[in-house]
């Protein structure tokens, strides 16, 4: 895990992640708390609080018998959620330091389209 934030929210964002690269589609079955608890070398409670976060989220659901999968919603409330937090936080954060570098708003605007193309 990179160390940045909880590991269980490490884990969400890697999940959350490859449902967003269409690795994991809806009723996917997600891999089991025992074998991330392996294969990410984390702490079953861990793991298991992961998978807590993930359903109280709406992104998995409970298959009874056969494991957690994720939602047909998954994909939209992930959206939503980085979204949300790009406008309050990632965007507010780049505008405030182009503004302490002194790049004036049409700058700014002129750098983000040249990446764009």
């Amino acid at each position: 895990m990179r160390g940045d934030g909880p590991i269980y929210e490490q884990i969400v964002d890697m999940i959350e992640d490859r449902i967003l690269a269409g690795d994991y589609r809806p009723d996917d079955l997600i891999m089991s708390v025992p074998q991330m608890s392996k294969l990410l070398s984390v702490n079953p409670t861990t793991a298991q609080r992961a998978v807590t976060v993930m359903t109280d989220r709406g992104l998995i659901h409970r298959k009874r018998g056969i494991g957690m999968a994720v939602t047909t919603e998954a994909r939209d409330i992930i959206l939503t959620a980085r979204r949300q937090a790009f406008y309050e936080r990632a965007l507010p954060d780049f505008i405030a330091e182009a503004r302490r570098i002194g790049l004036s708003d049409h700058d700014l605007l002129d750098l983000v389209q040249e990446r764009l193309s």
